[in-house]
């Protein structure tokens, strides 16, 4: 775990010595882009490096950049068309600052058309300073026709190492995909008996509304064009109501002795706890090429793939 914080210098490198703007922190209850956010500003705070701006890309205003500023984007799983909106306004913002280094974060990239993807491309390859991190080999193939900088670094969460809990815990936890990547379950774990069964949107449970709060005051923030409160939700309202989620994952965690889960951050957060866990693959393979490619030494990790 140590190991993999150190692959991140690349990003120190790309940011020293200059203004920056985080953008596009998920404002949602997927825990796992939590973790992401926590251990990129964990990141931060290491390497003394202080966004401008820490914002949603909806509560992101172009004003706010200068002529040299860099623009950052948030890490995760929605390079692609499976998130298409997302990937959408990002490359209107790559498209409004020609002139502004790009930096991507650690990323899975992934399309289902090879149009959108090469589409996509296009957009990309008319900016000359765009630099992206990507988490696996397979994305790295990918990234590499939409720039000419392109670097193979694991996800951010890693910084967030150690989270230590108290007990050893007992039972098995199942944390299961309820959306777009769910994957078949394997025949060896379709009798399984767990004591716990739940994805990340139960975790957050009743304190959904606290997540469409946020979202209320930042569109009436918007709407009002008050420049310092857009800036503000974010570090102030934002963080704060993430890293308490999150907490109520790790919370969870520290009951089991044992995971299993086909999330994503299901695999770092039990990595980030020293957890023993069992994980089944996404429908398109985000998780083994991961863990492929930074985990799979670990004896806490049991792969199972489809």
């Amino acid at each position: 775990m140590l190991d993999l914080q150190n692959r991140h210098d690349i990003v120190h490198d790309l940011l020293k010595g200059r203004d920056f703007h985080y953008i596009d922190i998920p404002m949602h209850d997927n825990i796992g882009d939590l973790l992401i956010m926590q251990g990129t500003l964990a990141f931060f705070r290491k390497k003394r490096l202080w966004p401008r701006t820490i914002s949603t890309s909806w509560a992101f205003d172009p004003s706010w950049v200068k002529p040299g500023d860099i623009l950052v984007f948030h890490g995760g799983g929605n390079f692609g068309d499976l998130y298409a909106n997302i990937n959408e306004i990002r490359e209107e913002i790559i498209t409004r600052f020609p002139h502004n280094r790009i930096v991507m974060l650690p990323q899975t990239v992934f399309f289902t058309s090879e149009a959108t993807r090469d589409r996509s491309v296009a957009v990309f390859r008319r900016h000359s300073d765009v630099h992206i991190l990507v988490r696996d080999i397979a994305s790295q193939r990918i990234a590499n026709l939409f720039s000419e900088h392109v670097y193979l670094a694991p996800d951010m969460a890693h910084h967030l190492y150690p989270i230590v809990s108290n007990g050893k815990g007992a039972g098995v936890l199942r944390i299961e995909r309820v959306d777009t990547e769910k994957p078949v379950v394997p025949d060896s774990l379709k009798d399984a008996q767990f004591d716990t069964r739940t994805d990340w949107i139960e975790v957050v449970g009743k304190e959904q509304r606290l997540i469409a709060f946020a979202w209320r005051i930042q569109a009436a923030f918007i709407k009002r064009g008050w420049q310092t409160c857009k800036k503000r939700i974010g570090p102030w309202y934002w963080v704060p109501l993430a890293q308490h989620f999150s907490s109520r994952a790790v919370a969870l965690f520290a009951r089991h002795d044992h995971i299993v889960t086909d999330r994503l951050h299901g695999h770092i957060l039990a990595c980030l706890m020293d957890k023993p866990h069992t994980v089944i693959d996404n429908t398109y393979g985000k998780n083994s090429t991961y863990i492929d490619q930074w985990t799979a030494h670990s004896d806490l990790v049991r792969l199972v793939k489809v």
